[in-house]
């Protein structure tokens, strides 16, 4: 399943960015996070997860170092590729 997650910052992520960058590197190597873009204005980030189920896509997103410092939340929904419709 693939899943679009849209994070909202809350606070100064500064501090954190180095760990970030590492753990979404992480995730990429797992092959969780297929895309990471960041919002224009830098107040959050868009990812592009592929996970087994929303319970798994959400456990990625919890284990990045601005949510677990509650700096940022995420919000996760399902996509699906066009040449995948029905």
């Amino acid at each position: 399943m693939m899943f679009l997650a849209v994070s909202h910052n809350t606070g100064d992520p500064t501090p954190y960015l180095r760990a970030e960058a590492a753990r979404v590197a992480e995730l990429q190597q797992e092959g969780l996070v297929e895309l990471m873009l960041l919002k224009a204005d830098w107040s959050g980030a868009v990812l592009l997860l592929r996970a087994v189920d929303l319970p798994a896509a959400r456990k990625a997103v919890d284990s990045l170092p601005l949510v677990a410092q509650g700096l940022t939340s995420f919000e996760l929904t399902e996509v699906v590729s066009p040449g995948n419709l029905p």
